[in-house]
């Protein structure tokens, strides 16, 4: 006779209810985690943003000031207004060489400003999530872990606005734009951030045609 052989039945071993249920609910928790995360993300970036034009903002003017005050006589007479015999207005000029040495200054001294920053105070609380006055501002925060500035750009536009009856008022205005890279939980967020300064305002009395400003010196 021939060998014989005995079928054994093997015991499959059974996933105990409880573990069954912890993976359950880690893949629920995980999956609603991600759903709220692809959700706040874009509210989250658009508050950082906010925060950064705001720390761009008071270091922009900040910058203004010390230069402004480091040498107030050489910015004292950015604009000339040129008359005739008879006294009518025929041009303004504007002083673009110090004009341009002024944006120069600044546009440096904002990108070092910037680049030396404390990035920890741009912070979103998870509270300012939520469509809840009570909640604004409360919870844990979401932090920027670091800021790219890349490079500052200015430039100059003239305005005219009226001032009342046969006077106006001048203003030469410094845009500057910094673009900006947020590196937030989750990825970077790309955002660029304004700021304008007048640096020379001027009450003209007759009337004074756009036309007639020059930008001398160029």
């Amino acid at each position: 006779m021939g060998p014989r052989f005995r079928w054994r039945r093997r015991r499959v071993r059974r996933i105990p209810g409880w573990a069954l249920t912890i993976a359950v609910g880690l893949v629920l928790a995980s999956g609603c985690v991600s759903l709220l995360e692809l959700r706040l993300r874009p509210m989250v970036i658009t508050l950082a943003q906010a925060q950064a034009q705001n720390l761009v903002t008071s270091v922009v003017e900040q910058a203004f000031s010390r230069e402004m005050n480091a040498q107030p006589d050489a910015y004292r007479q950015l604009v000339d207004i040129q008359r005739d015999e008879t006294g009518a207005i025929t041009a303004l000029s504007a002083d673009m060489p110090v004009l341009n040495q002024l944006r120069t200054t600044l546009t440096a001294d904002v990108l070092q400003a910037l680049q030396s920053a404390d990035v920890s105070q741009i912070q979103v609380p998870l509270g300012s999530l939520v469509d809840l006055d009570l909640l604004w501002g409360l919870g844990p925060t979401v932090k920027v872990y670091s800021m790219t500035v890349g490079t500052v750009e200015g430039e100059f536009e003239s305005e005219f606005s009226s001032a009342g009856v046969n006077q106006t008022v001048h203003r030469i205005i410094l845009t500057l734009k910094v673009p900006l890279t947020l590196m937030l939980p989750g990825g970077a967020a790309e955002t660029v951030c304004e700021t304008q300064l007048c640096v020379a305002e001027t009450v003209i009395v007759g009337q004074v045609p756009e036309s007639y400003l020059q930008w001398g010196g160029q």
